[in-house]
């Protein structure tokens, strides 16, 4: 059962991994009009939360598309990472990176074409940076789980050698 798991678990990390890149992109196709108003949007909701926590801060419209680049491609850095660990490929951080470098470069491409909007090398670097992001978030978790798997193991051996 536990090995059926994982034989269709890296195969539904690749396909989520996959999906997210045509989300990703499928954002990217849309024109500036349609763009501004999904992001001001976002915006009034987050700044309409902050001002009834008492908190006078207020997310600017580039604030907020950066926030979403980066947290779009966080979310890419987890999935490619989670699905190149799944499917035992050597250098998976290195790997991650690197999906989410080509991914942003296509995004930025795909902007290229569609009015209003433009590529942007920083546009570039702030997703990569999400993607790495992404990578070691899901990296430190992995990482303390297994810490904590083989404490509670040492400890199971402790008590088991206990007369």
């Amino acid at each position: 059962m536990m090995q059926k798991l994982q034989r269709y678990g890296k195969w539904v990390l690749t396909v989520a991994a996959i999906l997210w890149c045509v989300v990703i992109w499928q954002f990217s196709l849309a024109p500036a009009p349609a763009s501004s108003a999904a992001s001001g949007t976002v915006r009034a909701f987050l700044n309409n939360a902050l001002t009834s926590a008492g908190i006078s801060f207020q997310f600017t419209p580039t604030m907020v598309r950066k926030i979403a680049h980066f947290a779009e491609f966080f979310i890419l850095g987890i999935l490619a990472h989670a699905t190149l660990r799944a499917h035992r490929v050597p250098y998976p951080p290195l790997l991650a990176v690197a999906a989410a470098f080509v991914t942003a470069t296509a995004d930025e491409a795909i902007q290229s074409f569609v009015p209003g909007r433009g590529p942007g090398i920083l546009d570039v670097l702030l997703d990569t940076a999400g993607g790495i992001a992404g990578m070691l978030a899901f990296w430190g978790v992995f990482a303390l789980i297994l810490y904590i798997k083989k404490k509670r193991t040492e400890k199971s051996k402790k008590i088991s050698k206990t007369p």
